[in-house]
C-alpha cells in the first residue's frame, strides 16, 4: 500500500472519531425503537402466520380433488384356483392365471364435507386467534413507545441533573472569586476562603457522578432503541413544565379499561380461543357427513397395447366414532380446564391494570402538585442565593449562609426537575394503559 492511500485511510479513521453526535428527539427514538426493535417484528410476524392459520382452517371446509395413478407389472401373474368340477371328491385344484402382464390404473377422487363440528368450529377460531394477534402486535407497540419514552425521560433528567450540578459549581466558583477578592483586601479572614475553596471542590465529584449517571441513562436509551450502544447520540428537547392540553387527559372508569387496553383485548380473544377449543375436543362425539366422487380409468394388456375401461361412481359417507377408550372426554376436560384457568388470568390481569390505572392517575395528580410547589420554591430559592450574597458582600453574612442558600437552591431545581420526570412517566404509563398512542406507530412497521 502507497503511502498516499495510507494517508487517506488516516484522514478518514481520524475524521471518524470526530464525528458529531446523532440528534435525537423523542420521535426520533421511537421511530428507531420500532424500526429495530425484535419484538415488534416478531409480533408483525405472528400476524402472518396466524392469517395463514384461516387460510389452512377455510381449506379443510373446502372441496379436496386428488389424482392417484399406478402401473404393475407381473413378472408372475397372480392366479386362483378351481377345483375339479367333473369328479368333485377327487380334492384336485386347477390354478387359473388372473390378468395380464402389464396394468395401470388411474383414480380421481373428489371430497366435500357436509357436516364437521372441528371443521367449522376450527374456522371461526382460527379467526379470532388472527384478531389476537393483531391486538397483540397493537400491545407490543404500545409498550415499545411507553418505554423508549421513559428511557428518553430519563436521559433528559439525567441530563438536567448535570446542568444543575454545572450551574452550581459555577455560582461556587463565582463566590469563590469574590471571597478571594475580599481575603487579599484584608476584608474577611482566611476561614472564609478556605470554605469557599472547600465548596467549590465538594461539587466536582458530584458532577463527575452525574456525568456517569448521564451516560448510563444514554446507554438505556439506546438499548431501548436497538442501536449500537457505542453509537453517539446527543438528546433534543428538555423537560418542560406540563402545558394544558398534556395535563387534559382522557380519563376512563376501571369498568371501561377492557374496551381500551390492548392486553385485555387480546386476553379477551384468547379466552374465546380457548372456549372454541372445548367444542373441537367434543366434536369426535359428533358424525362427520361428506359427499365423495370417484372416477377411474383403468386397462391391461400383455404387450402394452392397453384395453382400457372406466367407471364413475358418487355418494354419501357418514362416520361417527364410537369408542376411543375416552380419549374424546379426556381431552375434553382438559379443555375446559384451560378455559377456566384462563379465565382466571383474565380476572387478575383485569384488576393488575385497574390498580396500575388508579396508580397513574395518582401519580399524575401528585407529580402536579409538586411541580407548582417547585416552582414557587425554586423562586425563593434563587432569593435566598441572592440574598445571602448581598449580605456576604455587605459583611453581614457569612459563608455558611452562603452555602446553605446554594445547597437549598439546587435541591429546589432538582426537585422541580423531578416533579416534571415523575409526571411525564406516569402519563406514559396511563396512555400506554388506555392505548392512547399515534396510529402511525403501527403501520410504521410494514414500511421496514
Amino acid at each position: 500500500m502507497n503511502k498516499k492511500m495510507l494517508f487517506i485511510f488516516f484522514l478518514v479513521g481520524y475524521s471518524n472519531l470526530f464525528t458529531a453526535p446523532d440528534k435525537i428527539n423523542l420521535d426520533k427514538a421511537i421511530t428507531t425503537a420500532i424500526k429495530y426493535n425484535y419484538e415488534a417484528r416478531t409480533a408483525k410476524y405472528s400476524i402472518e402466520k396466524a392469517d395463514q392459520a384461516v387460510r389452512e382452517a377455510l381449506g379443510n371446509a373446502l372441496p379436496s380433488l386428488s389424482v392417484n395413478a399406478n402401473y404393475t407389472r407381473n413378472i408372475q401373474s397372480p392366479v386362483f384356483f378351481l377345483p375339479d368340477f367333473q369328479n368333485p371328491g377327487s380334492g384336485k385344484l386347477t390354478p387359473i392365471k388372473v390378468g395380464s402382464d402389464n396394468s395401470f390404473q388411474t383414480v380421481a377422487s373428489l371430497n366435500q364435507i357436509i357436516f364437521n363440528s372441528a371443521v367449522f368450529t376450527g374456522l371461526g377460531t382460527a379467526k379470532i386467534f388472527s384478531a389476537a394477534s393483531r391486538e397483540q402486535y397493537k400491545s407490543t407497540i404500545s409498550k415499545t413507545v411507553s418505554n423508549v419514552k421513559k428511557a428518553f425521560y430519563g436521559a433528559l433528567l439525567a441530563k438536567e441533573f448535570l446542568e444543575v450540578m454545572k450551574m452550581s459549581l459555577k455560582n461556587a466558583e463565582e463566590n469563590l472569586k469574590s471571597v478571594d477578592a475580599l481575603f487579599r483586601e484584608g476584608f474577611i479572614p482566611e476561614y472564609d476562603k478556605i470554605r469557599a475553596e472547600v465548596a467549590v471542590e465538594n461539587i466536582r465529584p458530584a458532577i463527575l457522578q452525574a456525568e456517569n449517571a448521564y451516560n448510563n441513562a444514554l446507554n438505556a436509551l439506546k438499548l431501548e432503541m436497538g442501536v449500537n450502544i457505542n453509537e453517539k447520540i446527543d438528546l433534543e428537547g428538555e423537560l418542560k413544565i406540563p402545558e394544558d392540553s398534556e395535563i387534559n387527559i382522557k380519563k376512563i372508569s376501571p369498568e371501561e379499561l377492557a374496551n381500551y387496553n390492548f392486553d385485555l383485548k387480546t386476553f379477551q380473544l384468547q379466552k374465546k380461543v380457548s372456549e372454541d377449543l372445548i367444542e373441537i375436543e367434543k366434536s369426535d362425539f359428533y358424525p362427520t357427513v361428506a359427499l365423495f366422487g370417484n372416477y377411474i380409468i383403468q386397462g391391461q394388456s400383455n404387450t402394452l397395447d392397453f384395453l382400457t375401461a372406466k367407471s364413475l361412481a358418487v355418494g354419501i359417507n357418514v362416520s361417527l366414532s364410537i369408542f376411543k377408550g375416552y380419549q374424546t372426554d379426556a381431552r375434553t376436560q382438559q379443555a375446559k380446564i384451560d378455559y377456566m384457568i384462563f379465565d382466571e388470568r383474565y380476572k387478575q390481569l383485569v384488576e393488575l391494570l385497574k390498580m396500575q390505572l388508579d396508580n397513574s392517575l395518582n401519580q399524575m395528580e401528585i407529580a402536579l402538585n409538586r411541580i407548582k410547589v417547585q416552582q414557587n420554591t425554586v423562586k425563593q430559592a434563587e432569593l435566598g442565593y441572592n440574598i445571602a450574597t448581598i449580605r456576604y458582600k455587605e459583611g453581614t453574612g457569612s459563608q455558611v449562609e452562603i452555602n446553605d442558600a446554594d445547597t437549598a437552591l439546587r435541591q429546589a431545581r432538582l426537585n422541580k426537575t423531578q416533579a416534571i420526570y415523575d409526571f411525564l412517566v406516569a402519563k406514559s404509563d396511563y396512555e400506554n394503559l388506555i392505548a392512547d398512542i399515534d396510529k402511525r406507530y403501527f403501520e410504521m412497521v410494514d414500511k421496514y
